[in-house]
């Protein structure tokens, strides 16, 4: 039985109750052992999670398998969230096909068109025969109740795509370096605009991927307290270890918002760091794609 809820907060107009602290899906994907892994799972339910975060490729489509055998028994007490990185409607309707079957569940609560990196890919999504055709049809075959958009590269393209359509949530990367980045932060161009939409905020990166501690920018609890600060829904944060979720979580139930200058005095000392190399999935090489490492969060 779940523990007591951490604090939660409403997923944009989707209406969905979500804990603020999520669970992201690769670092469980990873784990060697899969029993290990699934008891991860279950004691960030245990612990009061309610939001779990996956996709299908990789490390991830693993996570779906060890999400399916922690969650299936408390299904209708957890949101699955899941993404697509393919842009056809072909391969990803069977990236859904998968994700039901790993996560043993008939529906899928947000599925997310992953990782929009410049404008022909959002012209691909749009196509026709492309992901969103897909998306729309099991939307209304009741594969999937709501659609979200992620992306970590250009708050410039995400906000782009917010223009074409509708989407209820948006999976960006926020945090203390994002928010000292001024020519290219999600937090000051396009948590905004997510907000005025009505939108679901979900921040990812919110420890740069091991940067942000290694820096110095931040402990954990800065790091966390900074989201959470800001008008978000959920912050998923990778565990590989029960420990992680019972610090994590203990965290969560603790968090006061800072003040307007504890939070400019986080992004002060964040400047003082070489934001460039701590946040390398906001560059593009030559060929116009992200690296491969950084194409799944």
């Amino acid at each position: 039985m779940a523990a007591t809820p951490l604090p939660r907060r409403t997923l944009g107009k989707t209406g969905l109750e979500v804990s603020i602290l999520g669970l992201g899906g690769a670092p469980i994907g990873n784990l060697p052992d899969h029993a290990a892994a699934v008891d991860v799972v279950k004691a960030c339910y245990d612990a009061g999670v309610n939001y779990f975060d996956t996709a299908s490729a990789g490390a991830y489509g693993l996570s779906q398998t060890r999400y399916g055998a922690a969650l299936a028994r408390v299904r209708d007490k957890v949101v699955l969230s899941t993404k697509t990185r393919h842009r056809t409607w072909t391969q990803a309707e069977l990236d859904l096909t998968q994700s039901l079957t790993n996560m043993k569940t008939d529906h899928i609560d947000l599925y997310q068109i992953h990782n929009v990196i410049n404008e022909e890919d959002i012209d691909f999504i749009f196509a026709r025969r492309g992901v969103m055709e897909m998306v729309e049809k099991a939307r209304r075959d009741g594969k999937i109740r709501f659609v979200g958009v992620t992306g970590h590269t250009d708050p410039a393209i995400l906000n782009k795509i917010l223009s074409r359509y509708s989407f209820d949530t948006i999976l960006m990367p926020l945090s203390v370096t994002d928010g000292a980045n001024k020519p290219k932060s999600f937090e000051s161009q396009t948590l905004p605009v997510a907000k005025k939409l009505g939108m679901g905020v979900i921040a990812m990166k919110t420890l740069g991927a091991g940067a942000v501690l290694r820096e110095k920018a931040a402990t954990v609890r800065e790091a966390l307290e900074y989201v959470w600060t800001l008008p978000v829904s959920t912050a998923i944060l990778g565990c590989s270890e029960t420990a992680h979720v019972a610090g994590n979580a203990e965290i969560a139930r603790n968090f006061r918002p800072l003040t307007a200058e504890g939070m400019d005095s986080l992004r002060r000392r964040a400047r003082e760091l070489p934001l460039h190399a701590m946040e390398p999935w906001k560059r593009l090489p030559v060929d116009g794609q992200p690296a491969a490492e950084y194409r799944a969060d």
